[in-house]
């Protein structure tokens, strides 16, 4: 190819691209004149609620989360560099309020994440149930913002003052259902008013307009860092108090009304409010408090710029952009002189984002038996990639593990009990999502007396009203046996008594609870809650009266047999002639050839005679006598002592004697005893034996249990 068709060639492939390149061109200079990497979508839990569970017994964990791609401020700034003074701020808060400017929302990926609670060293994950947008669910319960909101009374706000007082304003005449707040004054030395946590706008309202006017100053510093540090630990730390009356909602965030003046003060600078924004995202109050719930506060910085030495105004602006944690909803703005109307622009972008998080709720079956917990957030499989949220490590939630419910499938429960109904004696299977492992011993069942009643409900109780609801119940009911437990099913013998039915016919039915005895725990305790299965009386025992009456009829027949056959066999040998007797040599009596007759009333062996020796190997049967009563064990029948007379053979009334005392047995022609726990034990020949181990108990020995004794005879 020649040189003149090469550099045609060059030419025409240029005037292709042209057009390309003029569009990145133009992209390129839309965007500053240089591309930048936005930041990877994040996850934020700000809240981790057990309260919705405490309440209706269901084991489900309400989170309150956003998922956000963050700005850098800088970027969103960048046009305000080449101003100065005024014009400088002006154009700062005007890119700042603009929607949405500090960050870009996503819906939550249900599908792609993975909530996970650690026990024992394992991260068990949760059921996804349910998620909504905050701004959706406003009128729900919880669904409300605790609104903290200092206002600066120091007189170097001079005129600002009426101006940070209107803005506090904007934020009380925006506040929803439920949401609380509390405001709060200070000045250069600290705290000098506090309406306290109200949950109405119109004390709130007058709070703000009970202050009038600044506070003397009372030097040339101030220590801010500490004055707003202590407000917020103070305000925060009363949160949720049980004599406030008031009811706490699942979100939080302060508001920071101030000119951010503080002087010389050494503690007051820029790395300083990095700290105070680091330890309010922690949202520990204190923080050297570990046994205190994780509440992420986000922080709302609105800087109100006094005539100030030029480095005092500089030290000011950096201390107050430097407390706005945006990465979680935090937010910092400018209000110069005379801008007040910033206001609703102010509070309209920072409701914005707050009523994009989501409210997701979470099954969560398991939880450790701790008070601390570790929640972990993950995503996997997203486009962009989502970072989670770790941050909820061996943290306290608010979770007593004693009241966390445990997780019954009642629907998979209720079809069981149709297909077969609970009676007396029989069984039932309960589904579920366990934690027991397979260990039987973990699992019980406690049938509910019909007349016994069960709470409406423990809506605005405590832990404390959730756990005296699960004991009552428990000690007023019918104990039943676990056979067999899974992860996802156990299996209970019911106690062979009619006093857990409820109703009559097709409409009767039994209710229960089923208890982990290792966790503590029990299914849902509340009337509306409780497990209530179709039931019936117990069905008449066919194969035990057939065979009663099978045998009767063979004993009947066997008499007969024997009463006609002995009697035949005596008027024959009347009536026979005596058989010729032998010659003796020498004279007298020959001597008896013929076995003696049976002694009278003995017909052959069948009764009448004296007591036969027991058989060969041992007793075959062994009694228990004393004044509480006589009481006969069988060879493979175990039998309870004790003051549970729905599950004792040996039913005993002493107060003394536990609910399931001991169990006693008959094996291999001995008697062998256990005691199961008692509170005042159990003895053979006045001696004490050990708990769970079967002891043998000698023919004729003295057989006590707590103080009622019986004597012992084998047969």
């Amino acid at each position: 190819m020649s040189a003149s068709a090469r550099r045609e060639r060059r030419r025409g492939k240029a005037l292709r691209c042209a057009p390309l390149l003029a569009l990145a061109a133009a992209v390129l200079a839309l965007l500053g004149g240089q591309p930048r990497a936005e930041a990877a979508p994040e996850a934020h839990l700000l809240r981790i609620d057990p309260r919705a569970s405490t309440a209706d017994g269901s084991p489900v964990l309400t989170t309150v989360l956003e998922v956000v791609q963050n700005k850098r401020l800088s970027d969103i700034t960048r046009n305000c560099a080449a101003l100065t003074g005024d014009a400088n701020l002006d154009c700062v808060a005007d890119a700042i309020e603009q929607p949405s400017a500090l960050y870009s929302s996503f819906d939550f990926p249900e599908k792609n994440a993975i909530f996970s609670v650690t026990v024992d060293g394992t991260d068990l994950p949760a059921k996804f149930e349910s998620k909504a947008r905050w701004g959706d669910s406003a009128g729900q319960p919880g669904v409300g913002t605790a609104w903290l909101i200092l206002i600066d009374a120091a007189s170097s706000m001079g005129n600002r003052f009426d101006e940070a007082k209107a803005v506090a304003s904007a934020f009380v005449n925006a506040m929803q259902p439920n949401d609380i707040v509390d405001v709060i004054f200070f000045n250069d030395r600290g705290v000098v008013e506090d309406s306290k946590w109200v949950g109405n706008k119109q004390a709130a309202a007058q709070a703000i307009a009970g202050v009038t006017r600044t506070y003397p100053t009372q030097g040339r510093t101030r220590p801010l860092f500490t004055i707003i540090k202590n407000a917020a630990t103070d305000a925060f730390k009363e949160l949720g108090n049980a004599g406030q009356g008031v009811s706490v909602p699942m979100h939080q965030a302060m508001v920071v009304l101030s000119n951010g003046s503080a002087g010389a003060d050494p503690s007051s600078t820029a790395a300083a409010s990095n700290l105070l924004r680091d330890y309010l995202t922690k949202g520990r109050f204190p923080e050297n408090n570990d046994v205190l719930p994780k509440t992420p506060v986000p922080v709302i910085s609105i800087w109100f710029p006094s005539r100030l030495v030029e480095e005092f105004t500089a030290n000011a602006r950096e201390f107050m952009e430097g407390m706005a944690n945006t990465e979680i909803g935090g937010f910092f703005s400018v209000v110069r002189d005379g801008q007040q109307r910033r206001a609703a622009n102010i509070v309209n972008a920072i409701r914005t984002r707050f009523n994009k998080m989501h409210i997701v709720k979470w099954r969560v079956s398991c939880v450790a038996p701790s008070i601390t917990q570790t929640f972990k957030l993950a995503f996997i499989n997203t486009d962009p990639p989502i970072a989670g949220d770790a941050t909820f490590q061996n943290v306290p939630v608010g979770i007593d593990p004693t009241t966390w419910p445990l997780d019954i499938d009642r629907d998979a429960t209720d079809r069981a009990a149709k297909k077969s109904p609970l009676y007396p004696g029989g069984t039932v299977k309960i589904f579920g999502n366990f934690c027991w492992g397979g260990t039987a011993t973990r699992a019980e069942l406690y049938m509910i007396p019909k007349n016994q009643a069960a709470p409406q409900s423990l809506q605005g109780g405590s832990i404390d009203d959730a756990k005296k609801a699960q004991r009552t119940l428990i000690d007023g009911g019918m104990r039943g046996k676990a056979i067999s437990a899974g992860d996802s099913v156990v299996e209970f013998e019911l106690p062979d008594t009619d006093k857990f039915l409820v109703g009559k016919g097709d409409q009767m039915t039994a209710r229960l609870i089923v208890y982990d005895n290792h966790a503590r725990r029990t299914s849902a305790v509340t009337a509306d809650k409780i497990l209530t299965l179709k039931a019936k009386e117990a069905p008449l025992p066919y194969l035990l009266i057939a065979g009663v009456t099978f045998g009767g009829v063979v004993i009947v027949l066997l008499l007969v047999s024997i009463f006609r056959g002995g009697g035949g066999r005596r008027r024959g040998a009347a009536a026979a002639a005596a058989p010729p007797r032998p010659i003796v040599a020498g004279g007298g009596s020959p001597p008896p050839y013929a076995p003696a007759p049976p002694p009278p009333g003995d017909f052959g062996g069948y009764g009448g005679g004296p007591m036969m020796a027991p058989p060969p190997g041992g007793a075959s049967r062994a009694t228990l006598s004393g004044p509480a009563g006589i009481f006969t064990v069988h060879p493979g029948v175990e039998v309870r002592a004790g003051r549970d007379g729905a599950s004792c053979m040996i039913a005993l009334s002493e107060p003394r004697v536990s609910g399931t005392h001991a169990s006693v047995k008959l094996e291999a022609g001995q008697l062998f005893v256990r005691d199961e726990g008692s509170n005042n034990g159990t003895y053979v020949n006045g001696q004490r034996v050990a708990a769970g181990v079967w002891t043998p108990v000698p023919p004729g020995a003295s057989l006590r249990f707590g103080p009622v004794e019986f004597s012992v005879r084998l047969e």
